[in-house]
This record gives C-alpha cells, sequence and structure tokens, in this order.
C-alpha cells in the first residue's frame, strides 16, 4: 500500500515528461499512457479515453473512449468526469442519457471544475436529466463565472437581465457579470453591454460608452452590434453621425438577417441617397475585411479537455 502510494507520484512526473518532450512516437505514447493506467493512474486512463474521444494518435473510437473516461472518472477524475458526462449527452459511444450526464457533470462541478459546472447549470436551465431549476442554475453559473469562465459570465448575466422564475430580474447584478464577459472580449456581452448603457439599467445611461461597446460588438461580426451601431449613427447618440458609416454597418448586419437592420433601412430609404449608399457600400467592404482580417488574427480556441 505505501510503495504503491510512493509511486503513484513518481508515475504521474514521467507521464507529464513524456507528453512535454514528445521524446518518443504516438504509439509509444499509448503504451506507456496504457501503462501508468494499468497502475491506477487516473489522468493517464483520462488522456487514453481523450486520444480514442478525438481520434488524437489512434482510431476514433467513442466505445473505447467511454471505457477509459467512465475508468478514469471512477477514480475521482474531474476532467474525465465531466467528458464522460459529454458523451452520455450526445450518445456517442452509449445511448443518450441526460440524467446519467447530470449525475457526472455534478460529481466534476462539485470538485470546482469551471467547465462541468457551467454545463450543469445548462441541463438545470433546459430541466434536461434534472428537475429545471433557475435558482440552481444561476448558483453553478456563478461558481464557475467566479473561475473567469467567459461563457458562465453571459449566461450569468442574461439570467439575471431578463429574470427567470425562481431568480428575480436584477440589472445591477446582470451589468456586473457582463461586463465581466465583455471586458474578456464575448462579442454577446459587449453588445449587450451597450444596450444596458443605453437604457441606463442597472448602470448610468451613458450614450458614449454605448456606442463604445457596440462598436467592438460591430468590429467581431456580431449582428446586432453591428444593427445597434448602424441605429445610433443615424441619431449621433454618443457618436458623430453619419449616415454612410451607419448605411454600411446596417447592410452588414441585414445581410447576416438580423430583421432590424433591414427595417432601419427601409425606414431610412430617402436618408439613403445613391451618393450615401456608394460610399456607405465602399465602407462595409472595409469593415468587412476588417472583421475577417481580425478573426484569422484571434487565436482560435483552445479545445475542451
Amino acid at each position: 500500500m505505501h510503495r504503491t502510494l510512493l509511486l503513484r507520484p513518481i508515475a504521474t512526473l514521467l507521464l507529464l515528461a513524456l507528453l512535454q518532450t514528445g521524446a518518443c512516437g504516438e504509439a509509444t505514447n499509448l503504451d506507456a499512457l496504457q501503462a501508468k493506467a494499468a497502475a491506477g493512474e487516473p489522468e493517464a486512463e483520462f488522456l487514453i479515453g481523450r486520444a480514442y474521444a478525438r481520434g488524437d494518435g489512434v482510431g476514433k473510437d467513442d466505445a473505447k473512449a467511454l471505457e477509459w473516461y467512465r475508468r478514469s472518472a471512477e477514480h475521482g477524475f474531474a476532467k474525465a468526469q465531466n467528458n464522460l458526462g459529454g458523451l452520455y449527452l450526445e450518445g456517442r459511444g452509449v445511448p443518450k442519457d441526460e440524467a446519467e450526464a447530470a449525475k457526472w457533470y455534478r460529481k466534476a462541478a462539485e470538485q470546482g471544475a469551471a467547465m462541468a459546472q457551467d454545463n450543469l447549470a445548462q441541463l438545470l436551465i433546459r430541466g434536461s436529466g434534472v428537475p429545471k431549476d433557475y435558482k440552481q442554475a444561476a448558483d453553478w453559473f456563478r461558481k464557475a463565472a467566479e473561475q473567469g469562465a467567459a461563457d458562465a459570465q453571459v449566461k450569468l448575466g442574461e439570467l439575471y437581465y431578463f429574470g427567470s422564475e425562481g431568480l428575480p430580474q436584477n440589472h445591477t447584478e446582470a451589468a456586473k457579470w457582463i461586463r465581466k464577459a465583455a471586458n474578456r472580449g464575448n462579442a454577446w456581452a459587449q453588445n449587450t453591454l451597450g444596450v444596458i448603457y443605453e437604457s441606463g439599467l442597472g448602470m448610468e445611461k451613458d450614450a458614449r460608452q454605448a456606442a463604445e461597446w457596440y462598436h467592438k460588438a460591430a468590429e467581431q461580426g456580431q449582428a446586432k452590434g453591428q444593427s445597434n451601431l448602424g441605429k445610433i449613427l443615424i441619431g449621433g447618440e454618443g457618436i458623430e453621425q453619419s449616415w454612410s458609416k451607419a448605411y454600411a454597418w446596417l447592410s452588414l448586419s441585414a445581410a447576416q438577417g438580423e430583421v432590424t437592420a433591414r427595417k432601419l433601412l427601409e425606414s431610412y430609404q430617402a436618408q439613403f441617397t445613391p451618393e450615401v449608399v456608394a460610399e456607405g457600400k465602399q465602407l462595409a467592404d472595409e469593415y468587412r475585411d476588417q472583421i475577417r482580417t481580425k478573426r484569422l488574427q484571434t487565436p482560435p480556441s483552445p479545445p475542451s479537455p
């Protein structure tokens, strides 16, 4: 017993060294992981499961991923518990079972895994595999949000912004969490923060701040942000009035199917003269190129655990 306890930290160090140096080929890595897994190393079991789930160095096999995730999850490894829940939720390698997904998400969430906390909260909102409970969902979103999870910050802010059964509307609390997500670059949050500043719900009304946040969202290609920016460019509140810029942003938004942008374009046809439209189209092309360039320069999100 004592020998096993001493060997496990050593095995973990060897495992990390092997993965970091990349000194061995993929097949050898899998052999090494299986040796560690045979000794009961839960991280190795998890990594084997992830390899099969992704087809990383081995043939993609959801059934084997499920088997290895389960081994690791039963040893208490939170990442495996979360990913096992995902397989049950999606019905990969096993019949779809939302209650089983919720069970494993909860186990990982209770260990502090932010992704699992977010996943469990989403099930609680939908009532999938668990009774619908907005208050409990907000509690789990908050735990993930406090760890810096931008998606959870957005969802928590949204819950407070609109209010729901068992969770009263609270614009001040909504603004707090939406701002955190906006500052992390979330385009939905940036547009919503603009709406909050424009309306004065949850914070002091500020047209200039509204314009700045709409612009940040619009520059990321967010359709509602583009529509809202176009709207305030027409009115000139918090920003210099410009018909050509308004046309450009509204046309980009309408091209993405945003109904409000299309209606604004129709409502102000008289102001959108041929000269304004020509300049607006040229600006729209420039904005579109800038958005495309920005997206190419943005690092891709890291893969899930």
